[in-house]
């Protein structure tokens, strides 16, 4: 499902979401996706949320997250930012790791760390991860521990907040608005 800048308005950037390990488009909180999407195509900036063919496997969905990054670079994004929640996650992380040209900056919501055991290979490039404190299936701590294999990021606890991260969509736009245009370099 692709949010598309209006014509002539399109920055050589884009987004592409995923996930958790039962599929769906509408990602974390209260349909954060197609929020991020709304808002950032309204800037120029590109956002697609990837459905997974089979979800819960963590290698094809990494290749259909890896499909929707070509997907943009086709359309124009020299720089995309990946997000994953839960499982997901683990598939921004893993697409990331095989993709280091295209792929700028990582964003996770409430991930898991199965499956990042590789994310060390993001090098230097940025990684946000957004996680509640009251997370009823994945501790915080498995966003600490992808940021320490990973040898950097930065982990936002959101307080009071489960899982879905459904109390957050607020202070996790905000946060977004002031990381992603230096990774995307966009205005």
């Amino acid at each position: 499902l692709t949010h598309e800048p209006a014509a002539g308005t399109a920055q050589p950037a884009a987004v592409v979401v995923c996930g958790g390990a039962l599929g769906g488009l509408l990602g974390p909180g209260r349909a954060l996706y197609h929020q991020l999407g709304v808002r950032w195509a309204a800037r120029g900036v590109r956002l697609v949320r990837i459905g997974y063919r089979e979800p819960n496997n963590l290698d094809l969905c990494a290749h259909d997250l890896a499909c929707g990054v070509e997907m943009v670079r086709e359309a124009g994004a020299r720089r995309v930012v990946v997000m994953g929640h839960s499982f997901g996650g683990a598939v921004a992380v893993r697409a990331a790791v095989v993709m280091p040209v295209s792929v700028v900056g990582v964003v996770t919501f409430a991930t898991q760390s199965a499956g990042c055991e590789v994310a060390g290979a993001l090098g230097d490039r940025p990684l946000l991860l957004f996680h509640g404190d009251r997370d009823e299936l994945l501790p915080a701590e498995a966003s600490h521990v992808v940021a320490a294999i990973a040898g950097n990021g930065e982990v936002v606890i959101m307080s009071g907040d489960g899982h879905l991260l459904g109390q957050s969509d607020d202070a996790i736009t905000a946060r977004l608005d002031t990381w992603l245009p230096p990774v995307l370099r966009v205005e």
